[in-house]
């Protein structure tokens, strides 16, 4: 790896972690045990987080988890489903059925309702948010409905309402074949990155969230993990290549770690809060491989 520096780049991003079957902040899943139902698969959803940092809190009011299932004994293609236009098929208040079209079925997971703060969770901590069965078959698109008490905090006093840009309260990410990780006994793990600075607008005083989204799975993507002294640089990491930008902010004592990368060679950009302290850091041809973890030598920026 060799050592540049003096490179810019823009903000942080965050991710959301849908973990199908796995369990968050390293805990055994207290239903991993549970047997399926007859012509059932299981499935459970965590939440994580890389922060932006020009914001100090990100709520979102997560009312419901749904899958989308295709149950059909045909195996289609992943593009198959790119007809299957977000917002098919809204779920029906009050109707227990499970509702479908030609593209599958949604199933609604089992979930505890309310705020979460995505800027507590960040560097590889997650929390279970939904767990349940959905039906047997290729699931194809994730949906959370959103509340409306969504909001962004600028500071400890100034909070902003942060509705959908478009007034819809859904969020979706579509599922690709390759972007699916499948264990044992009918459970899968799905992995949602959800990129904050490309998320976040701000016009006229007004914040709204436009989503953007990545899917992938960790049997086909890899992480790097390291550490960045001293912690008075507050320094973000930035993960870039040609092709992917990813970020963190690490923790108090510098440690930081971001997952789903695809395999490639990276810059991994070490920019401090203020240059006139601190100079920045790149190292080149970082190397990650699908399903291994990269880990740094501990970086030092100078004055």
């Amino acid at each position: 790896m060799k050592l540049k520096g003096n490179i810019w780049l823009g903000l942080l991003s965050f991710s959301i972690i849908t973990a199908c079957i796995i369990s968050a902040c390293n805990k055994e899943n207290s239903n991993s045990s549970r047997t399926n139902p007859p012509g059932m698969q299981q499935v459970t959803v965590s939440l994580n987080d890389d922060p932006l940092p020009n914001l100090t809190s990100v709520i979102i009011d997560v009312r419901y988890v749904e899958v989308k299932v295709d149950t059909g004994k045909i195996h289609h293609d992943d593009d198959y489903y790119d007809d299957d236009h977000e917002g098919d098929d809204p779920r029906d208040e009050g109707d227990e059925d499970h509702h479908g079209d030609h593209f599958g079925k949604w199933d609604t997971l089992s979930i505890k309702p309310g705020l979460y703060d995505l800027l507590k969770l960040r560097n590889g901590t997650d929390t279970i948010i939904a767990n349940g069965f959905s039906h047997i078959g290729k699931i194809t698109k994730i949906r959370i409905t959103l509340g409306p008490n969504d909001s962004v905090s600028t500071d400890s006093i100034h909070t902003y309402p942060l509705p959908i840009c478009d007034g819809s309260p859904y969020v979706y990410a579509n599922i690709r074949s390759n972007s699916i990780d499948s264990l044992p006994g009918g459970k899968f793990v799905i992995h949602l990155d959800f990129n904050v600075e490309r998320s976040i607008e701000y016009e006229d005083g007004h914040y709204c969230l436009r989503p953007e989204i990545k899917v992938y799975s960790k049997q086909n993507s890899g992480s790097i993990e390291g550490m960045v002294l001293p912690p008075e640089a507050h320094a973000n990491v930035i993960i870039f290549n040609n092709s992917d930008t990813a970020y963190a902010i690490p923790e108090d004592e510098g440690e930081f770690e971001v997952r789903g990368l695809s395999a490639g060679s990276y810059s991994v950009m070490f920019k401090p809060v203020s240059l006139l302290i601190f100079k920045d850091t790149t190292l080149l041809n970082v190397q990650v491989q699908n399903g291994m973890e990269t880990k740094l030598p501990t970086i030092t920026l100078h004055q």
